[in-house]
């Protein structure tokens, strides 16, 4: 009787009992944590598999057959989710409407437990959807780009050129209709370079001079290289006026500042063309962010001195920019300081958005964020970059929200 006694009132074994019964979900708990994880790996995985094949079928959606549209969708999944041996594809739908002119994706994978099976969870289910639409309105884009000397540092121009011609890609791949989407490229620094073919051109006056005494020489069609500079105020931020005839309306040819400023090309569908001007560009001189913003509204409008664009108000139309630098404004025509000079730009901005042009800028490592976030249309279209390797992204994500390829969900 005294051992059973001292059976019962013998308490030292609790702790490993109770450790014993709580043991199993404590693992099973600090398991869950492990398994989490590999479930949200998996569905950022997924979800990027998913949005890639929705934007996929929206821009082949006129090219190709339901069927293969499928086909082609399901195994770009499977290869997006090819890297994370979590994300195994299962369940999946896709759903085109082609008179609504949208795409559903959705898709599901399973994730294997490892500890959590030991509280009752053999997987962790994972699902993604995401719609996108597609259209066949009619585009017609400038894209303003900086090529002053500072573009050449930090791989700024080779990425800009990377950038640009991913967008042309998209753009041409989008486009269903002749002439329905086109584009211009007005490269600047301080000054902005026409072709020569243009010397003849009723809007050009030929009055800029350089030098001084015996060396002064003054601009004609015979020694003119393309370049031109501000025009008078207040007609240096728009187009309007341009053919009045009026010295102070009309462009001034000048003298080149930077010999090798790539000639800017007009609204044009020539993806050829359009790829070349990109890959001529090269970073000279200094910045004059006005007068590539300027031109770029040129580019857009319809009357002299750059006539290829269609009239703001014809049916399904719509006129975007892309303004694009790397720095401050630093030198025009005038010879304005900075803050002067970012008046000018911001008038330039607020001219092209009153003429309905919808203004995409973006600030690259350096530059006036203010000033540059002013010119965008709406918030979200500014966009600032820290490494000139994101430009590529941005301009994919501006080419589809342009050629009505998008994320709708």
């Amino acid at each position: 009787m005294s051992l059973l006694s001292r059976f019962r009132k013998d308490a030292s074994g609790n702790v490993a009992i109770m450790f014993g019964f709580v043991a199993v979900p404590l693992i099973g708990i600090a398991g869950a944590c492990v398994d989490y994880a590999r479930a949200s790996s998996a569905r950022a995985s997924l979800n990027i598999a998913v949005d890639s094949a929705a934007l996929m079928v929206a821009r082949d959606a006129t090219k190709l057959s339901d069927a293969e549209l499928k086909t082609r969708a399901e195994a770009l999944i499977r290869a997006n989710l090819a890297g994370n041996s979590d994300a195994k594809l299962g369940t999946h739908t896709i759903a085109i409407d082609r008179a609504a002119r949208t795409v559903n994706v959705t898709a599901g994978t399973a994730v294997e437990t490892s500890l959590t099976k030991l509280i009752g969870f053999e997987t962790i289910p994972v699902s993604s959807t995401a719609q996108a639409a597609w259209g066949t309105n009619k585009v017609e884009l400038a894209l303003v780009l900086d090529n002053t000397g500072s573009m050449s540092s930090s791989s700024k121009m080779s990425e800009l050129k990377k950038a640009s011609l991913d967008l042309l890609k998209i753009m041409k791949e989008a486009s269903t209709e002749t002439d329905q989407i086109r584009i211009s490229v007005v490269p600047f620094a301080t000054q902005v370079r026409l072709p020569l073919s243009y010397k003849d051109s009723p809007w050009l006056r030929y009055d800029q001079t350089k030098g001084t005494g015996k060396n002064k020489q003054t601009i004609s069609k015979t020694n003119w290289e393309g370049c031109v500079s501000d025009r008078d105020k207040p007609y240096d931020v728009s187009d309007a006026g341009a053919v009045t005839g009026q010295k102070e309306t009309l462009y001034p040819a000048d003298f080149c500042a930077q010999s090798t400023l790539t000639p800017l090309r007009p609204l044009t569908s020539d993806w050829t063309a359009l790829t070349s001007t990109i890959n001529a560009m090269t970073p000279v001189g200094n910045t004059n962010v006005t007068i590539g913003a300027a031109w770029g509204a040129a580019s857009l409008s319809p009357i002299a001195p750059l006539p290829e664009a269609a009239p703001v108000n014809t049916p399904r139309l719509s006129k975007y920019m892309i303004l694009l630098t790397d720095g401050d404004n630093t030198q025009n025509r005038f010879g304005d300081n900075q803050g002067t000079m970012d008046d000018r730009t911001e008038a330039a901005c607020t001219s092209a958005k009153a003429s309905g042009i919808k203004i995409y800028s973006i600030r690259v490592i350096n530059g006036d964020r203010d000033l540059l976030r002013g010119c965008a249309s709406e918030t979200g279209m500014y966009y600032e970059v820290s490494n000139a390797s994101q430009l590529a992204p941005i301009f994919q994500q501006i080419a589809r929200e342009i050629s009505q390829i998008r994320l709708t969900m």
